[in-house]
């Protein structure tokens, strides 16, 4: 039974820089029509110099989500079921590394987060000093966060820094970004939600850790999917999962299996495909 990670036997040095290719932002998205452009519209064309690809993963929105998303100059992954929003991490960390992204970065499509804070996330990584950066919102300016959600952030982070060992300021962030190593290497065991066990994941596999301040503001549209005891149920029997799960799970079928889902061409799923910036 494992409670925590094992310390790390040093901090890990710097590494090299990242190679060739584009930078890849994407948006998990279930029924957001009221957001979803004006994110889109807020993706740069540029970061460091490399163009950014933009691709909105609807998961399976009954609105006029991939619709508005693709008019909007996104690239949109659909699948035909809303299957939870660490499904819609894989597929859109597997479609940056199918397309060769050098970098590939995420956030909501709910406005919480502004994308055109992406250079930010993605420059640690194309310099060759981080594999995996997260946009702390605790270390930026907070516009609103409902008092209750502040508390329970600050909890489950506290919990995630210790279990981790590292130094973790904001655990459930929806802003992050990898280097094209830790997306192929990357494991989420949940469908449900992503942030905690792909953040023991990835420590756990060695890759080197940072935060960067960003921007938050509390959604004005929609409602989010997270309910503090639902969550609870779902998340720490995941958290304990990943903590013991045996090491020699197979990365390539996680990431296949939900890969192939929503890619191929016309009929339920297949992706419908808008403008792609750079």
């Amino acid at each position: 039974m494992v409670l925590r990670l094992p310390a790390p036997p040093a901090p890990p040095g710097p590494g090299p820089s990242a190679g060739p290719g584009p930078v890849l932002v994407f948006l998990p998205a279930h029924d957001e029509e009221a957001t979803v452009a004006a994110v889109v519209a807020r993706v740069p064309e540029l970061v460091c110099g490399r163009r950014v690809w933009c691709l909105v993963v609807d998961d399976g929105s009954g609105d006029r989500t991939a619709e508005l998303a693709a008019a909007a100059g996104a690239t949109v992954l659909s699948v035909p079921t809303n299957r939870g929003l660490g499904a819609a991490v894989r597929l859109g960390l597997a479609a940056a590394v199918r397309r060769g992204a050098a970098a590939v970065a995420f956030c909501d499509a709910d406005r919480e987060y502004d994308p055109g804070e992406l250079e930010r996330l993605v420059a640690p990584i194309l310099e060759g000093r981080a594999d995996y950066v997260v946009g702390s919102r605790f270390a930026g300016e907070i516009r609103r966060m409902l008092p209750q959600r502040r508390l329970g952030n600050l909890a489950l982070t506290a919990l995630l820094r210790f279990v981790a060992r590292a130094p973790i300021g904001d655990g459930q962030s929806g802003f992050r970004a990898l280097s094209r190593a830790a997306a192929a290497d990357a494991e989420i065991i949940h469908d449900y939600n992503y942030a905690q066990v792909l953040t023991l994941d990835l420590l756990a596999k060695g890759y080197r850790y940072l935060e960067v301040p960003v921007a938050y503001r509390f959604r004005t549209t929609g409602r989010s999917f997270v309910r503090p005891l639902g969550y609870l149920r779902r998340v720490v029997p995941a958290v304990w999962d990943e903590l013991n799960r045996p090491p020699a799970r197979s990365r390539v079928l996680v990431l296949d299996h939900v890969a192939g889902e929503g890619l191929a061409g016309g009929g339920p799923g297949g992706a419908v495909e808008g403008a792609v910036r750079g």
